[in-house]
C-alpha cells in the first residue's frame, strides 16, 4: 500500500472519478466522480485497476480496456472502451 508515497499501489483505495466513451461517446453508467475503488478488488472489469498503479493524486490517464463477452450490458458486451480517469485521493 502507498502508506504516504503518493502513488497508487495494489491494495491501495483511490478516490477517482471517470468517465467511459464506447467510440468516443460517453454511455449511460459511465461516470461517476469520488467513487473509492480498492485496487485489485476486480470490483470493476479486468483490466481496469491495475491500470492505475503508479498514477499519482491528482494526475488523469485514459485507460483502455474491453468488457466482457457476458456483460449485463448489451451495447457493451466484448466492446473496447476507454475511460478517462482521474486520481482525487489515494486512501
Amino acid at each position: 500500500m502507498s502508506r504516504g508515497n503518493g502513488v497508487v499501489e495494489n491494495g491501495d483505495t483511490a478516490t477517482i472519478s471517470f468517465l467511459g466513451k464506447l467510440n468516443g461517446v460517453a454511455f449511460n453508467g459511465g461516470y461517476s466522480k469520488g467513487h473509492n475503488l480498492k485496487i485489485g478488488s476486480g470490483q470493476f472489469i479486468p483490466g481496469f485497476e491495475p491500470q492505475l498503479i503508479g498514477l499519482e493524486k491528482g494526475s488523469c490517464k485514459v485507460i483502455t480496456v474491453t468488457f466482457p463477452a457476458d456483460y449485463q450490458a448489451p451495447n457493451l458486451a466484448g466492446q473496447e472502451t476507454t475511460f478517462d480517469v482521474c486520481i482525487l485521493d489515494i486512501l
